[in-house]
């Protein structure tokens, strides 16, 4: 059995390397297993002062989140979503498919791309600083 060997993306080590839920599993459990919502961080760009999980990690955070959300609005090209479509890009169980889409609203079958990529974000999407 081949082991996955994973690369820190702040300092690229592969020593002590932690996967990190961008999108934390408290605010969207049913992402926990996309990829999409995954990063691999060593132990010091992941808990320390300056990581995510840090004491001064706010800026971390909106980071990785800004890219995820950019990320999504790329992969996520039409207006209006089919639940196939939407299971294309996140690569999710059922289960945690149904879960993420139980509030959102059909229209003529479809959901709308913002509402997926809000829920996606936990209820807020991130604007760039210096747009309005």
């Amino acid at each position: 059995m081949t082991r996955e060997i994973h690369f820190c993306r702040e300092c690229g080590t592969s020593y002590g390397v932690e996967l990190h839920h961008i999108i934390f599993r408290s605010e969207v459990k049913a992402l926990e297993h996309c990829k999409l919502n995954h990063t691999y961080l060593c132990g010091k760009d992941h808990r320390g002062t300056n990581g995510p999980h840090g004491s001064k990690g706010a800026t971390a955070n909106r980071k990785l989140k800004l890219e995820f959300q950019n990320k999504l609005e790329m992969l996520f090209d039409k207006a209006y979503l089919t639940k196939e479509e939407i299971n294309e890009v996140l690569q999710i169980s059922d289960k945690a498919l149904d879960r993420l889409l139980k509030t959102l609203s059909l229209q003529k079958d479809r959901y709308v791309r913002e509402e997926v990529i809000r829920q996606c974000m936990g209820g807020r999407l991130i604007v760039e600083e210096g747009k309005e």
